[in-house]
């Protein structure tokens, strides 16, 4: 019997340690980035699950920061130094992958009672208007249960993170370091990392922008001048919480600053149309905001963006000087208000309808070189 039962305790001691040993492994290598801040590590895979790392690292860095970018990937290359700047608050930038309305609403709620944030850029992509909640895609989009959760909810979130399929954590462990290097933002400043890019294009530009940011450009150009509207099912979720958020920035006396970034003519085949200028006549009706999108030359020019959705880290800085009045370039950003909206919406309309015949007549739509005036070549830093 005695023999018995210590064969039974070390029956369970080693499946004990073992279990150990496993969460300590998927805790360690932690392929998606979940224990990058318990961990203490300085940086986070972009491709992870960001909005965990972030969250948590802003809550214990509470106070620290008095700032927050928040908007998808296109906002990741807002400098945080140069907002600081500007505005003597640091800042931190928050943009998570494929960034909704409901992230913006749901961080900027935990960010502002968790961390004392005071101060939000609030960057819009245009691409918002396709869906309002993104938690659905897969578990890296999901508001982590800390930030929305009851204790129970929390405990079971980590124990999922630590109880990983071994195999694929293994696997992530050995052939994921080349792949890791190449998108590992910085926990400290938030900000995306674009080293890698940035040297494909140092060996070939040209082959880059081929290869990169034009791959689908006629194809998108025909959905674009197709004459169907495109789909749009979020506007008004949107908007409701659009309204709520400037409505919780008052109530706690948090500045909030509106910018809709720079896209591509390639991308904006998924919003241009009736229903999205109705939709930015609702917008400045809650609030003025920045506009660097719409037909201008920047955004036909494919050596201003790393591929069809993300511009560079100089447009970046671009539109952070022209929004504090540091740099002016013609055409490069309006500020919208119910008072010029019309106007804009007009100009809007007409520049789509002259690239549309351009189309009808060429079958396409002529790009504009890199030695063309709309390429940005200075951010206007110095």
């Amino acid at each position: 019997m005695k023999q018995g039962k210590r064969w039974l305790i070390i029956f369970f001691a080693v499946v004990a340690v073992g279990i150990a040993v496993f969460m300590a492994v998927n805790y360690t290598v932690d392929p998606t980035g979940y224990f990058s801040v318990e961990r203490g590590a300085a940086e986070v895979d972009a491709n992870g699950y960001t909005r965990a790392a972030k969250s948590k690292y802003l809550k214990k860095h509470a106070y620290e920061y008095q700032a927050v970018v928040l908007g998808g990937s296109k906002s990741g290359v807002l400098s945080t130094e140069l907002l600081s700047e500007y505005t003597g608050k640091k800042y931190y930038n928050f943009y998570v992958s494929y960034g909704c309305f409901a992230d913006f609403l749901t961080y900027a709620d935990y960010l502002i009672r968790t961390a004392g944030i005071e101060e939000i850029t609030l960057h819009l992509s245009s691409i918002e208007v396709q869906k309002y909640d993104r938690s659905s895609t897969n578990e890296v989009y999901e508001v982590p249960a800390f930030v929305k959760g009851s204790a129970v909810d929390v405990l079971l979130e980590n124990l999922n993170y630590l109880c990983r399929n071994l195999t694929s954590t293994l696997e992530y462990a050995r052939d994921g370091s080349e792949n890791q290097e190449k998108g590992m933002d910085s926990l400290a400043t938030g900000e995306r990392n674009y080293s890698y890019p940035y040297s494909l294009m140092e060996a070939d530009e040209e082959g880059y922008v081929q290869k990169y940011v034009l791959p689908r450009y006629e194809k998108n150009l025909k959905n674009l001048f197709d004459g169907k509207a495109p789909n749009t099912p979020a506007i008004a979720d949107n908007l409701t919480a659009m309204r709520q958020l400037k409505a919780l920035c008052e109530e706690k006396g948090v500045t909030l600053k509106v910018v809709i970034g720079p896209t591509f003519l390639a991308e904006m085949y998924k919003f241009e149309g009736q229903a999205y200028y109705d939709y930015l006549r609702e917008l400045v009706t809650i609030t003025d905001l920045w506009d660097f999108s719409g037909f201008i030359p920047e955004n036909r020019n494919p050596y201003n963006f790393v591929n069809e959705g993300h511009y560079k880290n100089v447009v970046a800085d671009l539109i952070v000087n022209t929004m504090y009045g540091k740099a002016s370039k013609e055409g490069f950003g309006v500020l919208l208000t119910q008072d010029n909206i019309e106007a804009y919406l007009q100009q809007r309309q007409q520049d789509y309808e002259t690239l549309r015949a351009e189309y009808e007549s060429t079958g396409t739509v002529a790009l504009l070189p890199k030695e063309d005036a709309s390429y940005i070549a200075d951010g206007g830093r110095n």
